[in-house]
């Protein structure tokens, strides 16, 4: 089970069909673009809604780069900055990302997940504070879904070829997927928030954080302007997205649901939204055809194997970049019937993108989504 695909769209003033990706850890360059170049920051893609394409207001800035094998773009809003604001700015961006990568990456050896992963005791393991709070936050969403979310399918999803080492020469058999499966169970893990510490019953657990880290390290960044005293800001990491303030218009930022088609990359519906985080998890990119059947990364915890339902995407609206990335996976697991139930009862804004079968798609949406497309 992994994170949402790069789904959802950060709208500005150009388009950019699309970026390549890296390995989680692999480092590029970052770059902290003029306004003139502003337009082509976006690790996505960038639509014109209506006011064209153009360079960015002087009062907007763009930092742009690689981190967790995808791409980020933060859009910053306000007084014109000089070069050593803009700096700082830069380097806190870096730091938490650079953080949070360190700590919660399943592709470096050194990272707290890796050295808890070949932890073979049961024996508590300390962790830092940020990564407690992602469990945290996990565990709290494997209660709620009956354990459609679990952080422990980690070797169920290196098996099938989405971790790691990649597509597999061949894949599990029947058996070898119940042996994993003896080792997966969120269950199997006990957190103690007040001692820092993380334990697993089963010396074999192997967890994999990549469903919420990502829109962790979305609230960190946002935290982070915020404590430079940035009211004004849009930071999108990977297609999870977070924003405060208002954008270079002085409107709510302009946020895109991308439509869930793999052949380009078009836009759905564009969500207003200041002060509020948006996650989208889908299955239509990140997948592979073997001896004719399609093998996607979302992968159920409780049957070891890809979802098969009518859901090509689900994008969930929250305060937070944690609970958004995380839900966003959960009900995309859970799927339209009992995903859109479970939402719905608990006062969720969550779109589900269904496929209606002639090529097309299906808009569902809950109470609480409608309501927030209706205040604009």
């Amino acid at each position: 089970m992994i994170g949402g695909d790069a789904l959802g769209v950060a709208l500005g003033d150009d388009m950019e069909q699309g970026a390549d990706r890296l390995p989680i850890g692999a480092r590029r360059p970052v770059r902290v673009l003029s306004p003139a170049a502003a337009g082509l920051a976006l690790a996505l893609f960038v639509a014109s809604l209506v006011t064209g394409c153009g360079p960015a207001a002087p009062d907007e800035h763009v930092f742009e780069g690689a981190t967790m094998g995808t791409r980020y773009t933060v859009r910053v809003v306000g007084p014109s900055f000089g070069a050593e604001r803009l700096e700082q700015i830069r380097q806190r961006i870096e730091e938490r990302l650079d953080d949070v990568n360190s700590k919660m990456s399943t592709y470096q050896a050194d990272s707290e997940l890796s050295q808890f992963n070949r932890w073979q005791e049961t024996t508590p393991f300390g962790l830092s504070s940020e990564t407690i709070r992602v469990f945290a936050e996990a565990l709290e969403l494997s209660r709620w879904s009956d354990g459609a979310f679990d952080v422990t399918v980690g070797p169920l999803v290196n098996a099938l070829g989405f971790g790691p080492a990649g597509e597999p020469l061949a894949l599990p058999t029947d058996e070898e997927r119940a042996e994993l499966l003896r080792h997966v169970g969120w269950q199997k893990l006990t957190l103690d928030s007040a001692a820092g510490t993380l334990s697993k019953s089963d010396p074999e657990v192997y967890c994999d954080l990549s469903a919420v880290a990502k829109g962790y390290g979305v609230d960190r960044v946002a935290e982070g302007l915020e404590d430079l005293g940035v009211e004004s800001y849009m930071v999108e990491v990977g297609g999870e997205v977070r924003t405060a303030g208002t954008n270079r218009h002085g409107e709510a930022w302009q946020i895109g649901i991308e439509r869930p088609v793999s052949e380009a990359r078009q836009l759905q519906k564009v969500v207003p939204m200041s002060g509020w985080a948006m996650a989208t998890s889908g299955d239509y990119r990140n997948f592979y055809i073997r001896d004719g059947r399609r093998w996607s990364h979302t992968i159920d915890p409780r049957t070891g194997l890809p979802i098969e339902h009518g859901a090509a995407s689900v994008s969930v609206v929250t305060p937070t970049c944690l609970e958004a990335d995380g839900l966003a996976t959960t009900l995309m697991v859970l799927g339209p019937e009992e995903g859109y139930r479970r939402a719905e009862d608990a006062g969720l804004a969550v779109l589900f993108l269904l496929f209606d079968g002639q090529g097309g798609f299906e808009e569902k949406a809950t109470t609480a989504f409608e309501a927030l497309l209706a205040k604009g």
